[in-house]
């Protein structure tokens, strides 16, 4: 979670086996070469993929924290069950070895294992640092995905210490519900543009749309921060690393203009 307004470059955004089985997501690159092309092209910090530091080479954890490019936020992918606690807990000291200031989570998509959720939530809120706050993507697939549910689920969690994230540009449909329902506790965006057949693209191949999303934000009062999630050449034939850096430099310079 950056301060108002910085946009952050998601490394899951470059990594091409971001969607492999859970046991195949191994980084294909090392984000510390990445680091002063990151800071060079004018982001304000990253969002650094779980797997980027969990399943690195040795030293690059270490590479990561020298590098002087901030980790704003560390996205994470248990889904806050008691067995995963060990993992989660590993991810939270990595977080805070980073000095991120959130962790991306989700729940699961099991209705029934909804309490656990929610307890082993609570759990790990009161464990963070002060200072280290969890954002809830509220992905579609979990049982979160609605926001009148998320709702309910956080009034029942209670208490502060946490915010959502949301995503104006390919959930578009449902943002005013999501602003309505949280306010300012709405505390990061992750963009990615989707066109026909519901193909990534670019975000000023639909630039109405965006900026009638970032309008609403701004609306609503936001004072969180973006991430470029995915970029046009996503998942498509002949994805390669390059082009996808090329995309999210277009990308980034029509959010900046959008942004002022």
């Amino acid at each position: 979670m950056g301060a108002a307004g910085e946009i952050c470059i998601g490394t899951v955004l470059l990594e091409v086996n971001r969607w492999a089985r859970r046991e195949a997501k191994r980084p294909s690159f090392a984000v510390s070469d990445w680091t002063g092309r990151f800071r060079q092209a004018g982001f304000d910090g990253m969002e650094l993929w779980q797997f980027h530091a969990t399943r690195c080479a040795p030293g690059e954890v270490e590479r990561l924290a020298a590098a002087g490019f901030p980790t704003r936020i560390f996205n994470i992918y248990p889904t806050m069950t008691a067995a995963e606690r060990a993992e989660l807990a590993d991810c939270s000291r990595l977080a805070v070895r980073l000095g991120a200031a959130g962790i991306k989570f989700n729940v699961g998509p099991e209705p029934g294992r909804r309490s656990e959720y929610r307890d082993e939530l609570r759990r790990w809120r009161a464990e963070l640092p002060a200072g280290v706050m969890p954002l809830c993507e509220c992905h579609p697939g979990t049982i979160l995905e609605e926001p009148e549910a998320a709702r309910r689920f956080f009034d029942e969690l209670g208490g502060e210490g946490w915010g959502i994230i949301v995503h104006p540009f390919s959930r578009f449909e449902s943002l005013a519900e999501w602003l309505r329902f949280f306010g300012p506790a709405v505390r990061h965006a992750h963009l990615q543009m989707r066109g026909a057949e519901d193909r990534i693209i670019g975000f000023a191949e639909r630039p109405d749309l965006a900026r009638e999303a970032v309008g609403m934000m701004r609306a609503a009062g936001y004072r969180g921060s973006w991430a470029l999630e995915f970029t046009a050449g996503t998942a498509r034939p002949g994805e390669n690393i390059e082009a996808l850096w090329r995309a999210a430099l277009e990308d980034l310079a029509f959010l900046r203009g959008l942004l002022g």
